[in-house]
This record gives structure tokens, sequence and C-alpha cells, in this order.
């Protein structure tokens, strides 16, 4: 019978269970923004020991483990949304529970923020009491152990704004019915407590909304379908460059990529200024017509339409980027003569400025590199180049600094109302 305990334990974990007891109440400044948990993933290593019960009055028998072999594996979410807002709320956050207002109106239990937590670590040292094995109890008693990587998702923003690693510990003195679930619940509420004292957490949740509000958002306009975005794949970055193509408009020259397999091409807006039709040189040499069937101008970014001459387009990967990652830009610089030009570096940063996200590296780009793609080291495209920042040198000349922006793909699709098929 342990071992169908271990089993019913386990199916807690993935499918829900009691809430945590009451929290001893840490008051705190109340926070300007509102919470709400989205999502629990347990991605504990296949194999794992995560559960170990022994039995007798004594707990010295020999204890009965049980192993993860789910892999990751999306949890039942009402199983700790209570441990998740006694914690916040003790802490002085105002946290937002789904249906708990309004049952009707989804705006109702919409938060400033979003919250997800991975439980990467699980462990579980109990005992049951039991003195024989066939004979079934679900009292424990015991100790665990959970470490939770967080993420907090701002909505308004569309990025991940902060970022932390949290563990946690409790434990039951006294056998009590349900008391594996109980730890589970305890030691995640443990978890959310850390995560309420993380600088990173607290400066988000603390941000005044008249900051949020000054994010620009993108205008409702109809979609533009890639097709066979959807199925491209990670590639070389020796052959993305044969996706990559000069832009040229009569009086300056540009890059661009392409996102579709029926030739729409992704650039900046000053790339196109206000012309409509273009010339589109791929890497071989040849030209071809484009025309700009949509702009951006405060994202600085526009798409045009050619032919794609029978290439597939690239990868495109949406989501937040982490500092430190390896990354590659291409494209003209300066200008035709150039073309495939491929240069690499590091994420350095994610950044805002004047409302809106950039990604920041390191790699070296110059003018002509504009509307190149960035990407990362599966060949997928995060970003298009956008903006150098350099530094003045001796007698006021301007000089390379390595701190280059891209705007992140997401947005240029957002902003430009792109869809992937």
């Amino acid at each position: 019978m342990i071992k169908r305990l271990a089993g019913v334990a386990l199916a807690w974990l993935l499918a829900g269970g009691m809430a945590a007891a009451q929290d001893a109440a840490t008051p705190n400044a109340p926070a300007a923004n509102s919470i709400r948990l989205v999502r629990v993933i347990a991605d504990i290593p296949s194999g794992t020991p995560w559960l170990s019960l022994k039995t007798g009055l004594l707990c010295v028998a020999h204890p009965v483990e049980q192993s993860w072999n789910k892999g990751r594996v999306a949890l039942n979410l009402p199983a700790y949304l209570d441990p998740f807002r006694r914690a916040l709320e003790a802490a002085g956050y105002k946290v937002v529970t789904p249906g708990q207002d309004n049952l009707f109106e989804e705006s109702a239990n919409t938060a400033d923020y979003e919250a997800a937590a991975v439980i990467t670590e699980e462990h579980i040292d109990g005992c049951t009491g039991a003195t024989s094995m066939w004979r079934a109890v679900d009292a424990v008693r015991g100790e665990s152990s959970m470490k939770v990587e967080w993420q907090i998702y701002s909505p308004i923003r569309k990025q991940v704004v902060a970022r932390a690693t949290t563990s946690g510990t409790a434990k039951l003195e006294e056998r009590v019915e349900g008391g594996v679930e109980q730890l589970v619940a305890l030691s995640f509420a443990e978890n959310a407590r850390a995560l309420a004292q993380n600088a990173d957490f607290r400066a988000a949740m603390s941000a005044s909304r008249a900051i949020m509000a000054s994010f620009q958002t993108p205008e409702q306009q109809s979609k533009i379908v890639l097709a066979g975005s959807l199925k491209a794949g990670p590639r070389k970055i020796a052959d993305a460059t044969g996706n990559v193509v000069t832009i040229l408009t009569g009086s300056a020259s540009g890059s661009g990529f392409l996102v579709s397999s029926d030739g729409y091409l992704l650039t900046d807006a000053h790339v196109v200024g206000d012309n409509k039709d273009v010339r589109v040189r791929w890497p071989d040499g040849l030209e071809a017509p484009g025309t700009v069937e949509r702009v951006s101008k405060h994202r600085d970014v526009a798409i045009i339409k050619t032919n794609p001459r029978d290439r597939m387009p690239l990868a495109l990967k949406r989501g937040p980027v982490s500092p430190g990652d390896r990354v590659y830009a291409i494209g003209s610089p300066k200008n035709q003569s150039f073309e495939g030009t491929v240069t690499s570096g590091i994420i350095s940063a994610d950044r805002t400025v004047d409302g809106l996200r950039y990604v920041q590296s390191d790699v070296m780009v110059s003018h002509g590199s504009s509307g190149g793609p960035l990407l990362n080291e599966k060949g997928e495209v995060i970003g298009l180049t956008d903006l150098g920042l350099p530094n003045e040198g001796p007698a006021g000349r301007q000089e390379a600094a390595g701190l280059n922006l891209f705007t992140p793909i997401g947005d240029a699709m957002d902003f430009l109302a792109l869809e992937q098929k």
C-alpha cells in the first residue's frame, strides 16, 4: 500500500490538492500593481526520487521511494492558487484569483502582471506511521523542499520583466491526513514568500501605472498572413545569409529578410522611408521589384512584398531573451558591396526606450545593416537591426561603442499585425 500511496501523492502533484496551512503575516508596503498566478509547471529531471516514505511508528523501516517520470508537465493550477495568494498578500501585494470577483466578465480577472512557476526540484521525506505495507494510510508527517524558477510577465509590455529562482522548505511535526499534499503546498508557499522579497520582483511590482501606460502598443488592423512561417525550422547561420536581402530605394540602401514563402520581407521603416516601391537585391546579385505593404513608423518596422524565388523563410522566435546568449547579425553594411556580412556578439540586456522595447547587443552593425535580422545560435530571428549608439571620440568624431539596439521580432509582428501560418 505504500506504493499505492506514493502514486496518489504523484497524482495530487499533477492534478491538484489541498491548500497550504494559514501563513504568518509579514506585512509590507502595498504594491502599486496586481498579480495573478497563471501557470505552474513541473520540470523535474526524469528518474529523480521526489518522494520517500518510511513505515512504522518509529519511522525506521527502509523507505519506499517514488521517482519522477513525467518529464515536463503542466500542473493543475487551482492547487497552487491559495498558497500563492496567501504568501503574496501577507507581503502586501494584491493578488487576483480567477473568478474571485466576477464570474461573467473576463476583464474582472485581469491583473497588471502574470506569474508562471516552474518547479525544478521537489523532495519529500515522510513517515506514514503504518505498521503493515498492506494497510492503506494517508496520514503523513515529514519534511519537504522545493526549488522554483519564476517568470513575471507584463501583458502591457508583452515581455517577461522579472525572473527569480527561489527555494523553500516545510515541515509537519505531526501526522495529518493528506500530509504529502500539505507539504507540497507549504513548500510552494515558502517559494512564493521568497519571490515577494526578490529585488527584481519588487521593482516590477512597484512600477507606477503612469510608466506602464507610456508603453506604446500596436494599432488594430487587418492581419497579414506569413505563409510557410510555422514550417520554417532552425538552420545554420551560413545558410541564413541566402534569405537576407539588400533593400534599394534609389537614394539609400538597407537590409531585410524573407519571412514567408510567398515573398514577404521584413525591414525597418526608415529603410523604405516614404517609398511605395523599392528594389530587392538577393545575395546572388539578382534584383526584383518590391512593394511596401505596411509601415509602422513609431515602431520603425515595415513589410515588403516581392518574388521569393522559391526560397523558404527564416524561422521567427518570439519571446524573452537572455543576456549572455550568443547572437548573429546579417546585413549589408555601407551598401550592396558588403551584402551578406555576418557579425557576432552577445545579448547585453533587455531595454526600454521611449516606451518601446529593444534587445541590446554588442554585435557590430553599421549603416546599411538596418532592417537585417538578429539571429540566435539556431538561426532563428529574434530581432531586427535598428539603432546604434556611438561614443564621441576626439574632436567630436563618432566611434563605435558596441551599443546597438534591435527591435524584438514579436514587437515587429504585433505592430505590423503579422500572423504566422
